[in-house]
This record gives C-alpha cells, structure tokens and sequence, in this order.
C-alpha cells in the first residue's frame, strides 16, 4: 500500500513537470518517464501529457517522445491515432533525422488504425533523396508485412522494396536485404531469393559498407546459387579481401561464403590454391584476439578441418596451448590438433600432448591423455609410439593420469586387437587404486578380453566381486560380461566364480537390465555352451577415427552455418530453435498461414511425427555408443534385428509436409493451373530421414594406383565439360534400342487413409528401359468420388520431374488406381544444396485437398546401364578427377568378402567392374559408374580379408555424389 501511494504521488509530480512550460523542466519530466519504462514500470496514465510534448522542435524530446509512443500506443490505440496527424507532418520536416525517426515510429506502432495513414508517407521516404530516411523507410516495410502482409503487397511496396538493392548507397542495400528476409521468414511464400542475377549488384555495395551491413550482404550471398563456375569465381574474388577484415563476425561470414563457392569451382586451381592460402591465415588470425573470439574460431576451425582436412595442416603450431589460455580454449585447441594430426606431425603433437598430461588442471589432463589414443586410432602406423607414450605416464602413478590411460588403452586394443599386450601388467599394478566408474569398468573389460593371457585373472575378478552389489552399474556390466568370458576361456577355473556373480545378479541386484543380463547368461551356459561361446568371444567390429567426427550430411549442414549459433554448438538450429525459416538457394521452409487452419493441422501433426522419429532415432545413436563403450555384444544380434524391424516400421508411419519451391516444375499441359496452385502452397517440412556415413583421412598409397605409372600429368577438367571427354573414356554397350530392368522394389505405404483424409497412396521408384517411373497405387476409403488428380515434385538433388498425369478420370469408393509416371531428370540441373539426400519431397492434389509424403528411392534407380570402360582409361580419368573430390570410407563386418560375389552384386546396380590387382595379401578392385546426369564416379575397393573389412575409396566429377554412393554401398555389402 505503501509503495502504490509512492507511485501515484511520483506520477503525479511527473505529470506537473510534463505540462511545465519550461522546456528544460519539460525534457527531464520525459527522461525520468523514460527510465521508469526501461525499468518496467507502468506509466501508460501518463500518455497524454507525453504526446502533447510532441509539438516541439526539440530533437532530444521528440527522440524520447517517439520512443514512449512505440511502447505504449497499443495500450493506448484511442488516443494514439490522435497523433498521426503531428507524425506525417514530420516525414516533411526538412531534417532528414526527424523524418527518419517519424517513418520509423509509425512503422512500430501496432495499431492498425495508424497504419491506413502510414501508406503515403512511406512512399515518399522511399524515394527520399537522403539514404537515412531510405533505409529506415526499407525496415519499416518490413514492419508493416507483419501487421497487414495483404496492404504492402497491393500498394507495391515489394516491388519498390527488391528495385532498393541497386541503390546508389550501400546502407540503403544492406537494410533493404534485411527487410526482405524478415518479410520471407514471414511470408508463406519467398518473396525475394537471392541468385545469380541479383548477386553481383548486390556485392557491388560490399566494399564501402559498414561492418553491419557487410555481414548482411555476405550472408545473401552465402545463399546464392551461382550460375555457373565462372560467376563462383567472380563471387570468391569479391569476398576474399574481406577475409582480412578485423572484425570476426565479417570474417566467418566471408568464409562461409568462400567455402560455399569452393564446392562448385574445380577448375580453377590457382584461385582454389589461392583462395585456401587466404582462408588458412584469416582463421589462424582470429586465433590471436580475446579468448571469447578465439573459442568461437576454434569451434567453427573444428567444423572446417573436418570438411577439409589439409586446408590448416601447415599451421598446426599456431593451436598449441599457451599456458595462459583458458580452459574452454585449450580444450578447443586439442580437439583441432587431433583432426588435424598426420604422420609428418605426430611426433611433435606426441611431446605437446606428454606435457599436456603434466599440466595441473585434471580436466585438461584427462582429455590429453584422449587426444594420445585418439591419434593411435587415426595413424595406425604411429600407434606404438603412442603405446610408449602412454607406458611413460603409467610410470608417474598419478592415480587421474593413470585412470585415464586405462580408458584410452581400452580403446586402442579395440583397434588392435592382440598387440601392445605389454601394457597390461602395468594396468593390473594399478587395479586396487581405480575408483572412477569409467575407468574400473575399462580395466576389467581388458581383464575378460585378456584373461587367457593374464595369469592371475581368476584371482583379480574374484577380488572384484566381493564388492559386486557396491558398485556402479556400469562396473556390474563389465563385471559380469569378464566373468562369463573367464569361464568360456578357462572353465575349470571360473566355475564357482561364474556361479558366485550369477546369483549375486539375479537375486541380490534390483537393476533389471543387469539381472535379465545374469539370466540370459544363465540360460545360454546351461542349454548351448558352444553356442555362448562363439555369442560371447565372438569377433567385435573394430573401433575408427570415424567415432571422433560427425558424419557428412550433419557436417555439410553445420558448414552451411558457419558463423550462426548453429557452428558454435555444433547442433542443427531445429534442435535450439523451435520455429526456423529457411530460405535458401531458393527454397522456402516456413510455418503455414495462420488463416489456412487446415494446412496448420496438417503441419502440427508432420512436426509431432518428425519430434518421434528424431528422440527415435537419437535413442539409437546413444544406445549404439554405449554398447560400443561397454562392448556388450552378447545381446547384438537380437537388438539389431529389433532395430531394423522399428526402422521399417517408422519409415511406413512418417507423413512429412513439403516446403513451398519456386522452382518445382510439371510440363503436364492439361494441369497446368492445378500444379501451378498446387506448388504455391505454403506448407512447412523437416526432413526427418538423414544417414550417418563419415569420411577417413586419405591413404597414402593412392600414387599406386593399379600398380601404374602415376608420373604422367593432365590437366583436371571442370566438371561442365566433361561429357565431351568421358566419350573418349567410355562408350555404349550397343545403341540398340534393349530392355533393361533391375531389382523391382515393392511399393510402400507413403501415406495412410488416416493422414491422407481417406485416401491411400503406396508406390515406389523404379527403372524400365533406360528411364525412372514413380510406380503409384491410389485407393479412395471415402464415400465419394475422386478426382483432379495432379501431381508435383519439390526439387531434389537429381532434378527429378514427373511427365505424365497421374490417373485420368475419377476414382470411385473402395476403388483402387494404378499408375506408372515417367520421370526424367534435369542434367542441367545444379543441387542448391549439399546435403546430398535422396528424399523426394511428393504433392498431390486429390479433389481440391493437398496430400504431402514423401520416398526414398534406391540409388541404383539413377545409374546408367551404358557404360564400359578399360583399363587405361580408368587411370587416366581417374588423374582428371581433382584430389578434392576424393572421399574414403572403412566398411567393417561385409557379409561376404568374395571377389565374384562383390562384381555379381555391384553390376546387377550398374556399377561395373574394370579391373583388379593384388598387393601383398591384399585384393583390390575397380569399378566405374554413371549417373542420369552423366556424372563419372570412379571406385577402388581394397578388401582386407583378416579384418573382414573394406576399404572404399571414390572420386566422383561431382563431390556431392560420393556420400550417396557410401551410404548405398555400405548398405549393399552389410546385407
């Protein structure tokens, strides 16, 4: 009571100073109203006093006057349209900062009485001569498409607002670029995109713009699509002196771009040489700032040195921690020195990380002593220096640096199995002194995986489970699995033992999952101990670099973001951010209009479904890593089949909605205006079906090639110009006119009667006679007749198009229709994006209601039959193809390691065989296909046979194939 009288005898006192005819009196009444604001308080009762103080030529008090007036003219609605009169005589002030600030005041004030007067003087600023008023007139466009979208779109303030990007002042480009991105993430349609026509007018205002706008005008251009490699270079030649910029953000955006463009120019070496040059020095320069620019550079390197593993290799001294550096930034700098670790800088890395290990600070220790096993695991060839220097700080019996040795050693013998057997008596000095969790369960995992090796192993678990039910879960798990691996290796030693930690589990434990572990066990000793023995000892995948990096498609995604939050968590914006709308390289991913409940239903429903695929998904990653860290593979069999059975039942189940495209085309002329509405709606889509494949640093004996001469130099061809070269390379089986068909694929479920309101569509992707066909079986579960059937696809990475009407005529109840739709591709169609998905986004049209799904098709759908290729010509076209384009890939647990099997099983997919060699005990083969769009890969296959694993390798004229044929394949040989 107290405090409200306070504040009501503050108003008041306010109030008398507001209508003081002493303007100094006046304006600090106004400043006082203005701190109660900012601080939160309410002083709306105020709001009449404060508008008559507008009628003053004091900038100061209209300043503060306008403010008050954008905060609570909502409030005051009423009252605020009194004051329209007083702000368009102001936007003809002769101060171009009066009519500035007016425009920009009428433009905030949500009232939509006030913006039927906003029209006229809006256009007058846009055509302002002075470039304040321009820009500011430019945001407030933006402003009033929220509020009424329909009054700027007929008023023509969106034509007024793109011709603004060719104007004479930079500012005026950068805040109108602004502007239309707000009005896109809006909008339910792309109103403005940004692409090879438009980007050199824009990066003509780059170089004299401030640091705010140039940031703004390098993130259009990171979205820009270039027409060609030509304009790429152009691009790259543009944005590269802002490399040097000295703001971060400037700089990081630069890169983005330049990095983006990268992926597109291939034949122009000296400007990628160049341009790599430049990018190197301008990350290792924003190591040298504050700690804070310095963390958010290492994170975004991280990302970069992934995509591009030599780009920072020459400067891998300018990551070694300096003593004063923080912990978050030393961290950093480890993980960046592991990625970017190689056999010509192991040896230095080694010593830096050795005294890293001796440092103070436990944390930094630990992950040291990490950064030492994981480059064991990437540079097999150093893996005994790193055994060394890991036996070294065993011998300092610090009990952290000890503890995490174990872990990392652990790990190593999981790479190589039967090797450094040495360090084992020195971790078993140390059991008695291990009480972290990680650490004891990793000792007692060498214990079982060794036990047959390691004399006292009975005595050492039995001393361990005389605290069975005090440990933590995790040890228990170890614990039980050495036992049982104890006694299949030596049984007359372990039998009371096995018998002890069995009952423990399943009578003393209330961990479920420990206890169904202890009963499975049980069972499978008494009724098949021959069938435990190969479940239990059986051979395990074996460990790679692979599980330190993120795969490609992730990747590719957090690169495209560089310098957003997105580069910094390294997350996608979608798991932070729960609206994100996209615009790029043309596409549209937006919410659906609030006006069109029917569209928001079918929205809401796709994104719940996409949130349960994706926790699903996730559940498995985590599921996958911890059985890895655990190496229970005991139960592997049964959880893997499980898995498969919930993936295919996920990939019936998923309904997604698909993003509105400018781009999607249908040259079905009958349905001309039906596909034409169709692809104008504005429904929003997420992809929910992404594979996890990564890439492994380049083997050094690629100069070998098929045991060739590899001297001779060629010149790398772009890939535009490569299809008049690959007809010297390659030629047709025979120009007859054959029959050829593949592996039909049965169709699928793409959407239910339920999500598709009484209509069922099944269908699949497959090849005949040279072409692709969309198989589509429609049923009508309705009560009535269907028809108006058109059909469109969203673009794709193959530029996949329907030709053909779907179903002519209607479709009566209970009926159900079938149809083949050829679908050629566009081979001058360039991917806007990278991400190198095979999803093919659907929309069909059925009795005036709009259907959404979605399908994968296979790979082999795309490549060609007609090719054949020889020997020498593999080689020589191999040599074309630049290194960059080079993608490898370790395939572990084949199904089948037999040469006639692997040639019968890649050619019945149109990738044909060319030849092979041996090298030592090594069989290597080669094979060569063609994509629709006359694309050449080119593969090596070396089968290691002891290992039952193959190493891949793939040069591909256009890079962004490589990860689909990884993941096709990966799949192919693990069948």
């Amino acid at each position: 009571m107290f405090k409200r009288t306070t504040l009501k005898g503050e108003l008041k006192e306010l109030q008398l100073r507001l209508i003081n005819l002493d303007l100094e009196i006046k304006k600090e009444a106004i400043k006082q109203v203005i701190a109660y604001m900012t601080v939160g308080k309410d002083v709306s009762d105020l709001f009449t006093e404060v508008l008559n103080s507008l009628q003053t030529k004091d900038l100061e008090i209209k300043k503060l006057v306008y403010l008050y007036l954008m905060k609570y003219a909502s409030k005051k609605s009423e009252q605020a349209i009194l004051v329209v009169n007083t702000l368009v005589q102001d936007t003809k002030d002769n101060n171009p900062l009066i009519r500035a600030l007016a425009i920009r005041t009428m433009g905030s004030i949500r009232v939509e009485e006030v913006t039927e007067y906003l029209c006229q003087p809006l256009r007058k600023c846009l055509k302002d001569k002075h470039p304040y008023v321009r820009k500011t007139a430019a945001i407030c466009i933006a402003k009033l498409f929220i509020l009424n979208p329909e009054l700027v779109q007929t008023q023509g303030f969106l034509s007024d607002l793109k011709k603004m990007i060719s104007d004479s002042n930079p500012m005026v480009v950068s805040n109108a670029l602004v502007a239309l991105r707000q009005i896109n993430e809006s909008s339910t349609q792309p109103i403005f995109v940004v692409d090879h026509k438009n980007i050199m007018t824009i990066l003509n205002a780059l170089n004299e713009s401030t640091e705010w706008g140039q940031i703004q005008i390098l993130e259009a251009a990171a979205q820009c699509a270039p027409k060609n490699e030509k304009q790429a270079c152009i691009i790259v030649e543009k944005v590269i002196p802002h490399l040097s910029h000295s703001n971060s953000s400037v700089v990081l955006t630069a890169v983005r771009v330049v990095l983006n463009m990268l992926n597109i120019i291939t034949k122009n070496q000296e400007l990628i040489k160049k341009t790599s040059e430049q990018l190197s020095s301008s990350l290792v320069t924003l190591l040298t700032g504050k700690p804070e620019i310095q963390y958010i550079a290492l994170r975004n390197i991280n990302l970069i040195v992934q995509r591009f593993p030599k780009m920072l290799r020459r400067e891998i001294k300018m990551f070694f921690c300096k003593y004063n550096d923080p912990i978050y930034v030393k961290m950093e700098k480890l993980d960046v020195m592991v990625m970017l670790a190689s056999k010509s800088n192991i040896e230095l890395l080694l010593r830096e990380f050795q005294l890293y290990a001796k440092e103070v600070d436990v944390q930094f220790v630990r992950k040291s002593i990490r950064a030492i096993g994981k480059c064991a695991i990437k540079i097999p060839k150093v893996a005994e220096k790193c055994a060394k220097a890991l036996l070294d700080l065993i011998m300092t019996n610090v009990s952290y640096v000890v503890q995490e040795v174990v872990i990392v050693v652990k790990d190593i013998f999981r790479k190589f199995p039967n090797q450094y057997e040495s360090l084992i008596t020195r971790l078993c000095e140390h059991l008695e002194s291990l009480d972290d969790p990680e650490a004891k369960s990793s000792m007692i995992w060498i214990i079982g995986e060794y036990c047959d090796r390691i004399e006292n192993a009975d005595e050492l678990i039995d001393d361990l489970t005389d605290s069975f039910t005090e440990e933590p879960h995790e040890v228990q798990l170890q614990l039980l699995t050495a036992t049982v691996k104890l006694f299949l290796k030596k049984p007359s030693e372990a039998r009371e033992l096995i018998q002890k930690v069995i009952t423990i589990a399943t009578e003393q434990i209330d961990n479920s999952d420990l206890r169904d572990r202890a009963y499975f066990y049980w069972r499978l000793l008494s009724e098949n101990p021959t069938k435990a023995k190969s479940i239990v000892l059986d051979q395990r995948p074996l460990i790679s670099s692979e599980n330190y990096k993120y795969d490609e498609i992730m990747l590719s995604e957090l690169v495209r973001n560089i310098p957003k939050l997105s580069s910094i968590y390294h997350k996608p914006s979608e798991m932070f951010v729960q609206t994100v709308k996209v615009f790029e390289g043309g596409e549209n991913k937006s919410e659906p209009s609030s006006e069109e409940s029917e569209k928001r239903k079918e929205s809401e429903d796709s994104e719940e479904i996409e949130k349960k695929t994706k926790k699903t998904k996730s559940k498995k990653t985590k599921s996958k890593k911890t059985k890895s860290k655990k190496n229970m593979t005991t139960n592997k069999p049964k959880t893997k089949t499980k898995r498969k059975e919930k993936e295919k039942t996920e990939k019936k189940q998923e309904t997604v909605l698909m993003p509105n495209t400018n781009n999607t085309q249908t040259t079905n002329s009958n349905n001309n205006n039906t596909i034409e509405t169709l692809i104008d709606l504005g429904f929003g889509m997420t992809n929910t079906q992404t594979q996890t494949t990564t890439t492994n640093q380049p083997m050094s004996n690629n100069q070998n090639l098929m045991g060739m001469n590899m001297n001779t130099t060629m010149n790398n061809n772009n890939n535009n110009n490569n299809n008049n070269s690959q007809s010297d390379f390659f030629s047709s089986l025979n120009n007859e006119e054959t029959t050829f068909s593949i592996e039909i694929e049965p169709k699928k479920l793409l959407l239910n009667s339920t999500k598709g309101k009484g209509i069922q569509i099944e269908g699949t992707f497959r090849r005949r006679n040279r072409e692709i066909f969309f198989d589509l079986s429609i049923t009508n579960k309705t009560s009535a007749p269907v028809g108006g059937l058109a059909i469109a696809f969203n673009t794709n990475l193959f530029g996949l198009k329907p030709k053909a009407p779907v179903v002519k005529g209607v479709i009566m109840p209970t009926q159900t229709r079938e149809s083949s739709i050829r679908c050629p591709i566009d081979k001058t169609h360039i991917p806007k994006n990278t991400k190198a998905n095979l999803n093919i986004q659907i929309a069909l049209r059925c009795s005036g209601k709009n259907l959404f799904f979605h399908d994968r098709p296979p790979l082999n759908i795309f490549l060609k039959e007609d090719l054949k290729i020889l020997k020498k010509d593999f080689l020589n076209h191999w040599k074309q193809i630049p290194e960059e384009n080079e993608m490898e890939k370790e395939i572990t647990n084949v199904k089948k390691m037999d040469i006639s099997y692997i040639k019968h099983l890649f050619e019945n997919k149109n990738i044909f065989f060319v030849t092979k060699r041996k090298d030592g005990d090594l069989d290597i083969l080669y094979f060569a296909t063609k994509f629709e769009s006359d694309h050449i890969s080119l593969l090596e296959l070396v089968l290691i046979s002891n290992l039952n694993q193959i190493q891949l390798n793939i040069r591909s004229i256009n890079p962004s194939y490589n990860i689909l044929i990884v993941q096709f394949l990966e799949n192919l040989l693990k069948k």
